[in-house]
């Protein structure tokens, strides 16, 4: 409540801007899961904007007249640099952005990794609230995407025109106030009066809101979270095998200085391990006469790094024989193989896993989900591994590096619906650059980059990619039809908030279904059970 009437009382008019209806009991949870997902990103085209607005009963008329906000305060260079150096992946400017304004800009923010300047988000003028945002968009100086999205409808362009008109703006961005004061509030007994505003009566609660602190202010070069892994520890082999992680990181590390491509292999091997029988090492074991194995799967027929594994099974085994897992193994080496790029770990490994006695093809191909998959299929197959949507959309963002096939993209390119055509939700000029790289017939063994541009980087890119309609499978695409993923999928064309989130997705992936305690086996061969 007092936030409300704090706000309302503008020190340039010496008079309340708005009526402010009190009554406001303060509430008890607040999750960094649900601050991504429903609050707009400043990446967000027109229709993102709208389907969040509409979510709280505000309107197409509140949109453009809150956007007004924007008349005071700062942005940070990384919510725009994009639309300055690399707007469509390929090292150029958004031409929505009027140019000289632009070159002010890069004056400003001198390259992609400036992430501490700010810049006044109403140029010249960001100290008034006043109405000045509407006449430089109009100009094509709005700092955002999201602002420059307001004019791609024509609805709320004309909007705008209405707002250039002072008295208008204030009259209409006070009553839009008002109305947005009015969302979901807590009253009679719902609800408390906090005797403090940044603590709770609660202990849990207070440490829900830790959690959401630490996760959208993260700093970058501390980007894992150490978020619950159930029965594994951290330093598990402190004991029976002391200096494992450093181990496998040299031998990781090593061999994808010399092959790049082995970190989206060992990337993608942990992640279909995890989602069938748990992180069990269980795709690692060969069929036996009577037992086709999950590497016999159609969806992993094309998986790779086994040999990797078995290499560092070996050195370990001469170092600590019968001590290590070859699913902390497998778990130690993706994470090493992705943080190869950055020289540091990007996430934290617990280890204590044990080793699976049981691979079964049919298992595998019930499990994973298919490139072709929709998103409820897609978030089924999530939640029943005990991860969320944040996690699906997170997760998503391992495309940002490795190859895929053009038989698994072939449908969407030359019949999507069985009519000789392409998947209209595919940009045509991508769609276009994919049929030269897999014309007809089909070669099954020619393989494409799953990040157009940027996949030998790991990185955001894969979002930019997204929310251009430039991803290879429709399983990505997919992202976008349903409102809560699309606006999840905006947020993360953040690098710094990807890799916060990516970090914490895979810790929670690395504790699906995993074996302790006696309940699995240490295998002294990756490939088969002990005897």
């Amino acid at each position: 409540m007092v936030l409300f009437i704090v706000i309302r009382l503008d020190k340039n008019y010496n008079k309340p801007i708005w009526e402010v209806l009190s009554g406001r009991r303060d509430g008890r949870t607040s999750h960094a899961s649900e601050a991504l997902a429903n609050i707009p990103s400043p990446f967000s085209n027109f229709t993102t904007l709208m389907q969040s607005f509409a979510s709280k009963n505000l309107t197409v008329h509140d949109r453009v007249v809150l956007s007004g906000a924007h008349t005071i305060g700062v942005g940070h260079c990384n919510l725009f640099r994009k639309r300055l150096y690399n707007f469509t992946g390929k090292a150029d400017a958004d031409p929505s952005l009027n140019s000289t304004y632009a070159a002010f800009l890069r004056t400003k923010c001198k390259s992609l990794s400036d992430n501490t300047t700010t810049v006044e988000t109403d140029p010249g003028i960001s100290v008034a609230s006043d109405n000045h945002y509407f006449s430089n968009f109009k100009h094509q100086q709005g700092l955002f995407q999201s602002d420059a999205a307001l004019l791609t409808d024509r609805g709320a362009s004309n909007i705008d025109d209405e707002m250039l008109t002072a008295g208008k703006f204030f009259t209409e961005f006070g009553q839009s106030m008002k109305r947005m004061g009015a969302i979901g509030v807590l009253t009679g007994n719902a609800g408390e009066i906090r005797k403090k505003c940044s603590g709770v009566k609660s202990k849990l609660i207070r440490g829900t809101l830790d959690e959401t602190t630490r996760l959208l202010s993260l700093p970058e070069e501390c980007s894992f979270l150490l978020t619950g892994a159930g029965e594994l520890q951290r330093n598990y082999y402190r004991k029976s095998c002391r200096g494992v992680e450093q181990i496998v990181r040299d031998i990781t590390w090593r061999n994808v200085s010399a092959n790049p491509s082995l970190a989206p292999k060992l990337l993608r091997l942990h992640y279909h391990d995890c989602f069938v029988r748990g992180c069990d090492g269980s795709v690692l074991l060969d069929s036996t006469p009577n037992n086709p194995s999950e590497k016999e799967a159609i969806p992993n027929r094309s998986l790779s790094g086994f040999d990797f594994i078995d290499i560092v099974k070996s050195i370990l085994e001469e170092e600590c024989p019968g001590a290590v897992s070859c699913a902390d193994i497998l778990a130690l080496a993706a994470r090493d193989a992705v943080s190869y790029q950055f020289q540091r770990p990007m996430w934290q490994v617990f280890t204590g896993r044990q080793d699976g006695r049981v691979s079964v093809d049919s298992e595998a191909l019930a499990g994973l989900p298919s490139p072709s998959s929709d998103f409820p299929t897609l978030l089924q197959n999530f939640q029943s591994n005990n991860l969320d949507v944040v996690d699906l959309v997170t997760l998503s963002g391992a495309h940002t590096i490795g190859v895929t096939h053009c038989s698994l993209v072939a449908k969407r390119l030359y019949n999507f619906t069985g009519k000789g055509d392409t998947d209209p939700s595919l940009d045509s000029e991508y769609a276009q650059t994919l049929k030269t790289i897999c014309p007809l017939p089909i070669v099954r063994t020619t393989t494409l980059g799953m990040d157009p541009g940027s996949s030998d980087s790991f990185d955001s890119h894969y979002f930019v990619a997204l929310s251009q309609n430039m991803t290879v499978f429709q399983s990505d695409s997919a992202l976008l039809t349903n409102p809560l993923s699309a606006t999840i999928a905006s947020h993360l064309q953040n690098p710094r908030l990807f890799f916060a989130l990516f970090a914490r997705s895979m810790t929670k992936m690395g504790a699906i279904g995993v074996l302790t305690n006696g309940e699995g086996e240490i295998r002294q061969n990756c490939r088969v059970v002990n005897a």
